[in-house]
Order: structure tokens, then C-alpha cells, then sequence
């Protein structure tokens, strides 16, 4: 046999296996560029980034909207596409497709506004034009206090294309390319595994432990773009955006991350929790009634449920779910927060019980910790001191215009729950950098305490000396509970001291 010819023999299982070999589903990308009359175009492309990944997963061959790509030489030269422009509307994009044979088309849009980049993007039906899915990405990336671009770009690319590998084309097979074999012996050979870069998590995870927020995020998106699958980058990005004081983005993120990973529940935690701490109650409340749905018995999500409950000033309800979450798993983080719903109930003893309790359990005092705990607390605590002077302003003017009837069992009532409130303050132990505005607060509930035991005395013996120490010592107290609030917000400003 002549050098450098094949056998016949061998060629024969190479022409059937190419011949059997299914052929990859054509995708159009197509990216809609909006046009601004300003000084400044707003669109940034990823449309080649979305084509480069999802040939790299090997599912899909991806066709861009160029000129230059064969199969769009190929119909131009036939006559079935008889003009091209760059941009096109969505009707024109469906021509191309079919002129094509394209069996997805990807129309995508991304532009900046502001300091985030904005994107959306849907996967069409080649053919009949029906949606099969859509998504939509907002990223803030900052570089030496500027937005960027470029990372952002790469980020909200690599996640589409994880996205569609794992949800639409997830069942499609990653198709490979079949070598020619060699007519000699084969010799034994390993397939190479991918290396992912950890290098980009161990330095976001250092700059996160250093407060240095900004290269915190910037690293750790770029442990994400090197293992999107992988949910501890993932977590500890969301944990970035938090404490850097963007809930929204850490929603977003956790959103998209349960996305990909739908069995990972905690994502629907944290996403919860970050719409909690941007105030969008409602938002949260979906994704916890949807962590529970796939487990009730999540004590994370029974956990952020009470705290929502507490939030709404709902104590009993959210006593109800912290007894809940910690019949499912004993945490001190919960028995602290079920001792606060119960001294706001009255239910002093059972409060206390619950703070020692989480105290041997080992309930964390490291300063940070510590002070977004108390933190929290305060939030709580603001609305409910507030409410009580309201209700006891409102009896004092009961009491000086209509006395009589229920009042006097009502300002028992009010009394009794202005001094369960008061030994809950005494047990709480504030950070150091709240130490002032705390003791503040402490006399402020005081000399409240002090106007409704005047209140009491006036209704039980009569007489007007005791009706006017009240009112005095409701507006001290009122005075001091400002003041107590604008102390906390400056400390709150300041940065939390070392233990």
C-alpha cells in the first residue's frame, strides 16, 4: 500500500459515523442597538461574546449577524437574502433566519444607564417566531471608581450563554467535531480536564475579610466568569454587593444564580434577604413562600419569614415562625431574634430564657456581627417605641378631654408593655460604637414609663398636678427619642470599632 494512504477498511467507519452524526442547531444572534440622539452611544456589545461561548460549549452552532459568516454568504450568493443591513427590525431578523435555515434566532440588547449596565434577551423558534425563553441582567462593576464596561459585558455574556446551555439547550448533546483517525497504532491517550482559576475567590474572599468592598466585587465576578456553575463564588459575590450597600444588585445576582442552579435553595434565601434589606418586602416575600414550597422545612426561610414578620410589627406571628425554624435546627442567631419577640409580647420571661440560651450556644460577639445584629434590632425596636408614644399621646388627650370608660384599663395595659419593653432594653447589650445613643433611647423609654405611671395615678386618684407631669415628661421623652435617633444614624455613619 503506497505511503500515506488510508486503508478502505478504515475509512468506512469515519464516512458512516459523520454520516449519522446529528447536525448542531443553527442560532442567529442578533443584537438591537438602540439610537439615542445624544453625543453618547449607550449600546455595548456582547453579541460576539454570546457567539464565542456557545460555540465553545459545542451544543449550538451560533451564526452572528455579519456579512462575512458563510451561511450568510451562502444565501446572499443563492438570492434568498437580496439585501443586508446592520441593523435590522425584528420582522427582518426572521427572514434572515429562515433564509438560513437557522432553527433559534437570539435577539439581545444591553446599554448603560447610569452606572449599571442594562441588558435583555430572548431565544425565538427559527421558524414560527415563538418565544422558548428570555432573561434580563443588570451588572455594576467599578474599576477605580468607574463603571466597567468591558467586565461587565463579559459577565452578563458568560452568564447568558450558561444560562441557555442550561435551560433551553439543556438537553441538547454537546456535539463534537469527529478527528480523522490515525492508520497507525493507537496509542493511549487522557482527555484534558478544565482548570478553574481559583486564584480571583481567594483574593475577592481576602479583600471581603479587608472591607475592601469594591476589589471584593470585582474579583469575585471574576471567580464567577471562571466557574459559573459553581454556587460558593456565586455566595460570596452576593455577600460583597450586601455589604457594600447594594441589595438590588445582590438580588439580581441571587435570582440569577437560582437560575442555573435551581437546587440550590439558598439562593432564594439570600435573594430574600437582600429585597428585605432594600425594603422591597413584597419581592422577598415571593421568594421565601418559593424556598418553602420546595422545602418547608427550610429554617432559613422560616427564619427570614419571622424577620419579615417583625419587620410588619407582627411579633406573634414571627415568634411563631422562629419557633418554627428552630424546631428544625437549634441556632442562636434565632433564639436572639425569638427573645425579641417575645419581650415586645410580653412574654418577659420566655424573652430571657431564650437570650441565655443563645448565649450557650455560642451566640457571636465579633464586633461585626455584633453590630449588624444590633443593627437590626434597632429597626425593629425605632417603629415600636415610636408606636407606643403615639398610643400614649393618644390616651393623654383622652384623659384630658373624654376620661372615663375603658381608659383606665388601657393605660394598665400600656403601662405593663412600656415595662416589659424597658427590662428588654436593660438586657441588650449595644456595640460600642452605640453605646451613647443606646443609653439615650434606654431614657427616653424611661421618662415615657414615668408619664404613663403619672397617667395611671391621675386616673385611679384624681387631681391635675398628675395629668401635667405626664404631658411634661411625654414631650422630654419625645426630645430625647429624636435625639437618641440622630445619634444612632451618626454612629451609624462611623466605622465599627475593633473589640
Amino acid at each position: 500500500m503506497p505511503a500515506g494512504t488510508r486503508p478502505a477498511g478504515m475509512m468506512l467507519p469515519l464516512i458512516a459515523a459523520l454520516a449519522l452524526a446529528p447536525a448542531k442547531p443553527t442560532v442567529l444572534i442578533y443584537q438591537d442597538m438602540v439610537i439615542e440622539f445624544t453625543d453618547k452611544d449607550n449600546n455595548v456589545l456582547v453579541a460576539k461574546e454570546i457567539a464565542s461561548g456557545l460555540d465553545a460549549v459545542g451544543k449550538v452552532a451560533p451564526v452572528s449577524w455579519e456579512m462575512s459568516e458563510p451561511a450568510v454568504v451562502a444565501a446572499i450568493r443563492s438570492g434568498a437574502i437580496r439585501s443586508w443591513e446592520a441593523t435590522a427590525k425584528k420582522d427582518d431578523v426572521f427572514k434572515v433566519s429562515r433564509a438560513i435555515g437557522a432553527d433559534y434566532v437570539v435577539i439581545c440588547k444591553v446599554l448603560r444607564k447610569g452606572g449599571e449596565l442594562e441588558g435583555d434577551i430572548q431565544l425565538y423558534r427559527g421558524r414560527g417566531g415563538r418565544t422558548v425563553w428570555d432573561n434580563n441582567a443588570k451588572y455594576s462593576i467599578i474599576r477605580n471608581g468607574k463603571l466597567d464596561i468591558v467586565s461587565g459585558s463579559m459577565t452578563i455574556a458568560s452568564t447568558w450563554v450558561a444560562q441557555l446551555d442550561t435551560i433551553p439547550f439543556k438537553d441538547l448533546p454537546a456535539s463534537r467535531s469527529l478527528a480523522t483517525p490515525d492508520p497507525g497504532i493507537p496509542t493511549a491517550t487522557h482527555t484534558p480536564s478544565v482548570r478553574i482559576d481559583s486564584a480571583p475567590l481567594a483574593s475577592g474572599r481576602k479583600a471581603l475579610r479587608e472591607g475592601k468592598l469594591i476589589e471584593a466585587v470585582v474579583f469575585l465576578n471574576d471567580a464567577v466568569d471562571a466557574d459559573p456553575m459553581s454556587a460558593e463564588p456565586r455566595l460570596a459575590l452576593i455577600e460583597a454587593l450586601q455589604q457594600a450597600g447594594h441589595p438590588f444588585l445582590a438580588a439580581g445576582e441571587a435570582a440569577r444564580a437560582y437560575e442555573l442552579m435551581p437546587d440550590r435553595s439558598e439562593f432564594l434565601i439570600v435573594a430574600a434577604q437582600s429585597w428585605i434589606d432594600g425594603g422591597q418586602t413584597d419581592r422577598a416575600f415571593e421568594k421565601i413562600q418559593e424556598a418553602l414550597a420546595k422545602d418547608p422545612k427550610n429554617a432559613a426561610a422560616r427564619t427570614i419569614f419571622g424577620d419579615m414578620m417583625m419587620g410588619r410589627l407582627d411579633f406573634e406571628r414571627a415568634a411563631e415562625q422562629y419557633t418554627a425554624a428552630l424546631a428544625i435546627r437549634q441556632d442562636p442567631e434565632t433564639l436572639y431574634k425569638r427573645a425579641q419577640a417575645y419581650a415586645l409580647t410580653e412574654e418577659f420571661s420566655k424573652s430571657v430564657e431564650d437570650l441565655e440560651k443563645a448565649n450557650k450556644l455560642g451566640l457571636s460577639q465579633e464586633p461585626e456581627i455584633a453590630t449588624k445584629r444590633y443593627r437590626n434590632n434597632v429597626g425593629v425596636l425605632e417603629p415600636v417605641i415610636q408606636s407606643m408614644a403615639v398610643a400614649f399621646r393618644n390616651l393623654l388627650k383622652e384623659a384630658q378631654s373624654e376620661p372615663g370608660g375603658s381608659l383606665k384599663a388601657r393605660t394598665d395595659t400600656w403601662v405593663l408593655r412600656a415595662s416589659a419593653l424597658m427590662q428588654y432594653l436593660d438586657r441588650v447589650t449595644p456595640p460600642l460604637v452605640h453605646v451613647k445613643s443606646h443609653e439615650q433611647r434606654g431614657l427616653a423609654m424611661n421618662l415615657l414609663y414615668q408619664a404613663g405611671k403619672g397617667l395611671h395615678r391621675h386616673l385611679a386618684e384624681g387631681g391635675q398636678a398628675g395629668l401635667g407631669d405626664a404631658d411634661l415628661l411625654q414631650i422630654e421623652a419625645m426630645r430625647e427619642l429624636a435625639a437618641a435617633k440622630s445619634r444612632f444614624e451618626s454612629e451609624h455613619a462611623a466605622p465599627t470599632p475593633c473589640a
